[in-house]
C-alpha cells in the first residue's frame, strides 16, 4: 500500500506544480477537438509536466513481480526464445502455446530479441506506452489536469496497469488516436481498431460505439442504440463464442471485477450530465456531446456487467477514461462556480473513500517487487 500512496502523492504534487507553472506563464494553444467546433484551448498543464506526473507510476508498474495476473505475463515472457525471430510466423499462424493477442506477443518477441532484457524491462516498456497515452489524453483535453489524474487514480486506474495488462495496452493505443474519434476520421480510426484487435479482440467493439456516440445525447435514437449495444453484449457474454475470445476466463465468474460501489462511482458523470442536459443541449458543443455519450455507454456496461458474468463490465474499460475529462469540463462549462466547487469537494471525498475501499477490501494494495526488494503482502 505505501507504494500506491506514495505514487498518488507524487502524481498530485507534480500535477499541481505543472498546472501552476502553466497558468503563471499564461500559455495559450489552439486546439480544435472536433471538426467544425469553435477553436478553444482545453489544456491546463504543460506537456513535460504532464508526462512527468506519470513517471513514478511507470516505474512501479514496470518493476512489479507478484500482483494480480503479473505472474502469467512473466510466464509468457519466459516462454519465447531470446534470439529467434523465426517464432513470429508461428505466432501469426497460432502455432504457439499463447494464441491470443498475436501482435502483443510479436512485440514481446521483438523486444526480447533486441534488448535481451528481463520481464521487468518489458513491463516498463508497456507501462510507458500506456501512461504516455493517458497523460497525452488528459494534457490535450482536460480543463483541470489535476482533477482528471485524481479521478483516474481513485477509480482504480492504477490497477489496470498491473492487472489485464494486454487489454489496457489496447485501450491506451486507441486512446492515443482519440483525434480520429473526435474529428470523425472514420477510415483511419477503423484501421487503428483493426490493428489493435490483434492485441485484444474486444477493441473491435469500438467500431459500433464510434457511430453511436455521434448522436444527440439523451435522444431516443441514441438510447435505442445503447440498448441494442448492451443487449448484444449480454448475448455475447452468454454465448459459446465467448470461449474463443479474450474474455473466456470470465464465463464462469458471475461478478468478475465488478461490485455495486464501482457501479455507483462510474454513474456519477452520467448523472451530472443528465441533470444539466438542457444546458448542454443549448451549448451544443460536439466534444462534450461525445463525452456524454461515452459516459452513458460506460454506465450501461457497468450496470449490465453487475448482473451478467463480468464480460460487459470489462468492456467498459475501453470507454471509462473519457469520464475523467467529462467531469471537470461539465463543472467549467455547465455548472455554476459555487455549485461546481461544492460537487467537486464532495466527489474528492467520495472517490477517495472508494479508493480506500478498493485497496483494502479488494486487496489491491498488495505490491511485490523482486527487483526492488519490496514486499507489501497486506494493504
Amino acid at each position: 500500500m505505501p507504494v500506491w500512496w506514495g505514487t498518488f502523492a507524487y502524481m498530485m504534487v507534480v500535477s499541481f506544480i505543472g498546472m501552476y507553472m502553466y497558468k503563471s506563464k499564461k500559455q495559450s494553444a489552439t486546439l480544435v477537438p472536433v471538426e467544425g467546433e469553435k477553436t478553444e484551448n482545453y489544456k491546463s498543464i504543460g506537456l513535460v509536466m504532464a508526462l512527468l506526473s506519470f513517471a513514478l507510476l511507470v516505474f512501479f508498474a514496470g518493476n512489479r513481480s507478484i500482483i494480480h495476473d503479473t505472474q502469467e505475463y512473466q510466464y509468457m515472457y519466459d516462454l519465447f526464445y531470446t534470439d529467434d525471430l523465426n517464432q513470429i510466423p508461428d505466432i501469426i499462424s497460432g502455432n504457439t502455446k499463447v494464441v491470443k493477442g498475436p501482435l502483443f506477443i510479436i512485440y514481446l518477441v521483438i523486444f526480447k530479441h533486441f534488448t535481451h532484457g528481463t520481464y521487468n524491462d518489458w513491463f516498463l516498456s508497456v507501462a510507458l506506452i500506456q501512461c504516455v497515452s493517458i497523460a497525452l489524453f488528459f494534457y490535450k483535453y482536460s480543463v483541470n489536469y489535476v482533477y482528471s489524474v485524481f479521478l483516474f487514480y481513485m477509480t482504480s486506474g492504477v490497477i489496470w496497469l498491473v492487472n489485464g495488462m494486454r487489454q489496457f495496452l489496447a485501450v491506451a493505443i486507441v486512446l492515443f488516436f482519440v483525434d480520429f474519434i473526435l474529428k470523425r476520421k472514420t477510415i483511419p480510426f477503423i484501421i487503428v481498431v483493426i490493428v489493435v484487435y490483434f492485441i485484444h479482440s474486444a477493441s473491435l467493439l469500438w467500431i459500433p460505439v464510434y457511430f453511436i456516440i455521434n448522436f444527440k445525447p439523451w435522444s431516443s435514437k441514441f438510447l435505442l442504440c445503447v440498448v441494442a449495444f448492451v443487449i448484444g453484449m449480454i448475448l455475447f457474454s452468454r454465448s459459446s463464442f465467448l470461449s474463443e475470445t479474450d474474455f473466456s476466463y470470465l464465463q464462469e465468474d458471475e461478478n468478475a471485477g465488478i461490485n455495486l460501489f464501482r457501479i455507483l462511482v462510474n454513474f456519477v458523470p452520467s448523472i451530472l450530465a443528465f441533470i444539466k442536459r438542457k444546458e448542454t443541449e443549448e451549448l451544443n458543443i460536439p466534444f462534450i456531446n461525445i463525452l456524454i455519450n461515452l459516459s452513458v455507454i460506460t454506465s450501461a456496461c457497468y450496470l449490465i456487467g453487475y448482473f451478467s458474468n463480468g464480460v460487459v463490465a470489462r468492456i467498459a474499460e475501453y470507454f471509462v477514461l473519457f469520464n475523467y475529462v467529462l467531469m471537470p469540463l461539465l463543472f467549467k462549462k455547465v455548472y455554476d462556480e459555487s455549485l461546481s466547487k461544492t460537487i467537486m469537494l464532495v466527489s474528492l471525498v467520495g472517490y477517495f473513500a472508494y479508493f480506500c475501499f478498493e485497496m483494502y477490501n479488494a486487496k489491491n494494495g498488495i505490491y511485490i517487487s523482486d527487483s526492488l526488494g519490496i514486499a507489501y503482502w497486506t494493504p
